[in-house]
C-alpha cells in the first residue's frame, strides 16, 4: 500500500487535487492513471481511499470514495534534539523518530553544538516522506531554535520532561504514564552547565539510555521507541 499526501486546502468533500512532485511521483514514477485507486492523508488525521479522474502534467484530481478519521495516537511525544553536524546523520535521526511515532520535532543549537546548519525546508520533506512510509496519518510538526532555553518553550503543560543522560542511574519510578512526554537528546557535544541548570530548573528527569555511550542520532532513536513502545 502506498500512501500519498494532499494539502489539506486542497481537499473538498467529494474530491481533492494533488499537485508538484507528488502528483509527479504518482503519474510518472508508480504509473499511475485514471481509474485508479490510492490511498491519500491530509496530515490531520484523515485518510481517503480515492480514484484518479484527471491526470495534468504536474496535477492529478480524485473522486474520494471513502474517509477515515483516526486519532492521534496516544500518548503525544516530542523530541527535542540538539543539532548534529552531519547532514545526513541529522537526517536519519529525523527520519526514523518520526517513523517510529515521534509527534513534533524541536532542534536546537546547544552551547556546545559544532557549528552547522540545517534546512528546515528539507527537513520538512524528509518528515513528510517518513510519515507517508510508515502510513501515518498525522504529519509531524518540526521547529528549529538557537538554544535549548527557546526550545524548552514548547513544552506542553503537565507533559513530562526526560533528558537523556549517561552520567545517572536514575530512579526509574519518577517516569510514569503520562500524556505527553517532551524527550531531550544533548548535542554530540553534550550540555553546557548552563544547560543542565536550565534542565534541573525544569525538574527534568534524567533517562538512562544504559552503560555504553551513544551518537546523538542512536539515542534520539532509541529514547522515542522507548517512550513510544512502553508508555
Amino acid at each position: 500500500m502506498n500512501l500519498f499526501y494532499a494539502y489539506p486546502d486542497d481537499i473538498y468533500p467529494s474530491e481533492l487535487s494533488i499537485r508538484g512532485q507528488e502528483a509527479i511521483h504518482i503519474i510518472r514514477v508508480l504509473r499511475f492513471g485514471e481509474g485508479d485507486e490510492i490511498f491519500v492523508t491530509d496530515g490531520k488525521g484523515s485518510r481517503f481511499l480515492c480514484v484518479i479522474n484527471r491526470i495534468g502534467k504536474q496535477e492529478l484530481t480524485a473522486e474520494i470514495r471513502e474517509k477515515v478519521i483516526e486519532e492521534r495516537p496516544s500518548p503525544f511525544l516530542t523530541l527535542c534534539l540538539g543539532i548534529i553536524k552531519k547532514r545526513d546523520r541529522l537526517e536519519l535521526a529525523v527520519e526514523k523518530a518520526v517513523e517510529l511515532g515521534a509527534d513534533e520535532l524541536i532542534l536546537f543549537r546547544g552551547e556546545y553544538s559544532q557549528k552547522e546548519n540545517s534546512r528546515l525546508d528539507r527537513l520538512e520533506a524528509i518528515v513528510l516522506s517518513a510519515m507517508k512510509q510508515s502510513l501515518r496519518t498525522w504529519l509531524p510538526s518540526v521547529y528549529h531554535e538557537n538554544s535549548l532555553e527557546r526550545a524548552l518553550t514548547y513544552r506542553k503543560e503537565r507533559s513530562l520532561l526526560i533528558v537523556a543522560d549517561e552520567t545517572t542511574n536514575p530512579d526509574v519510578s519518577q517516569i510514569k504514564e503520562a500524556a505527553n512526554y517532551f524527550l531531550v537528546v544533548g548535542p554530540e557535544g553534550g550540555f553546557s552547565d548552563n544547560e543542565r541548570k536550565v534542565l534541573n530548573d525544569r525538574e527534568a528527569i534524567p533517562f538512562s539510555l544504559g552503560s555504553k555511550r551513544l551518537r546523538t542520532e542512536t539515542a534520539a532513536i532509541v529514547m522515542t521507541y522507548h517512550f513510544k513502545s512502553n508508555f
